[in-house]
């Protein structure tokens, strides 16, 4: 005589093998835009490191928006032709870079959202970042 939990199957199988699939889904989708977004804050904490030389916030931003340029710029078809663009969606205004005396320190805020493809429905959703990196300017006390 068997009894139900002989079989093999259970319930809590079940739901650990849809958990593992969603897990899956998730890190196909969503998983590529997450690890690009460990390149911005990358990026952000290098540009908050140059701040220390740089005192020129317009010299940061354009450090800033070079690297992206570097890491997301991709070459796409459009309408015939070929154009380069970036893979995520961001804009010279989408960067905040802010200073304070007292204590000295330099803030730099991004916001920029990168579409992703669903494999399994065939649509697109757009996720946004917000990302944030702080650097003390203080002089350096031995």
């Amino acid at each position: 005589m068997h009894r139900r939990s002989d079989l093999g199957i259970t319930f809590i199988t079940v739901l650990l093998f849809a958990a593992a699939l969603a897990g899956v889904l998730w890190a196909v989708t969503y998983g590529g835009a997450y690890w690009e977004n460990l390149e911005v804050k990358r990026v952000l904490k290098e540009a908050a490191n140059l701040s220390y030389r740089e005192a020129d916030d317009r010299r940061i931003h354009e450090y800033v928006f070079k690297e992206l340029h570097h890491l997301f710029d991709q070459k796409v078809e459009d309408h015939g032709r070929v154009i380069t663009e970036m893979r995520i969606d961001v804009d010279d205004g989408d960067l905040r870079i802010e200073r304070t005396q007292v204590p000295a320190f330099i803030h730099i805020w991004l916001t920029y959202s990168r579409d992703v493809q669903v494999p399994l429905l065939h649509q697109q959703r757009r996720v946004t970042f917000n990302e944030y990196a702080e650097q003390d300017l203080s002089p350096v006390k031995w």
